[in-house]
């Protein structure tokens, strides 16, 4: 049922709760997501400077010399520059349930998400902070810099492949 009533207020394009992401603010009266121009202009500088080539520890530099924080007046970290850079949001498009659960131990992994059938999107559901093709530029970059592991290259598939190491 709660799942229910979150899918119905993010098609209406309204907030499902929580704190806004770094750009937005939550209007009190119609409950949607308006930009906050000050830090969307931070956004837009993480989006430029990555798609430009510059890499994590340069822009968290500038951001630091700048003065720039979090929605949470902390200063940038690493994880909060990926959280960044693969919101959909900032492209448009209102996201629901999109992380992945607990593993088995109770950890969350903030990078992974589930399959994109069990995800709500509504494209054009939230105002556009990143156009399109910075958007784009930025995601190409990331999948391209992701590390896949040996076991992508490898000729024989071991059963502990990726999880023992050598000294």
């Amino acid at each position: 049922e709660v799942m229910k009533g979150m899918r119905e207020t993010a098609l209406q394009g309204k907030h499902t709760g929580g704190k806004p992401p770094l750009g937005y603010d939550v209007d009190p009266v119609t409950r949607k997501l308006v930009i906050n121009e000050r830090e969307a202009e931070t956004v837009r500088l993480i989006y430029e400077m990555y798609s430009r080539g510059e890499g994590y520890s340069l822009i968290l530099a500038t951001l630091y010399d700048e003065g720039r924080k979090t929605k949470k007046g902390k200063d940038f970290q690493k994880n909060s520059l990926y959280s960044i850079l693969t919101n959909p949001k900032y492209q448009g498009n209102y996201v629901l349930n999109r992380s992945a659960a607990k593993d088995n131990s109770g950890h969350r992994n903030t990078h992974k998400h589930k399959a994109a059938e069990e995800t709500i999107t509504i494209e054009g559901g939230c105002p556009q902070i990143v156009d399109t093709d910075t958007y784009n530029k930025v995601q190409e970059r990331i999948k391209n810099n992701k590390h896949t592991g040996g076991r992508k290259n490898a000729k024989t598939n071991y059963l502990l492949s990726g999880k023992v190491r050598c000294k």
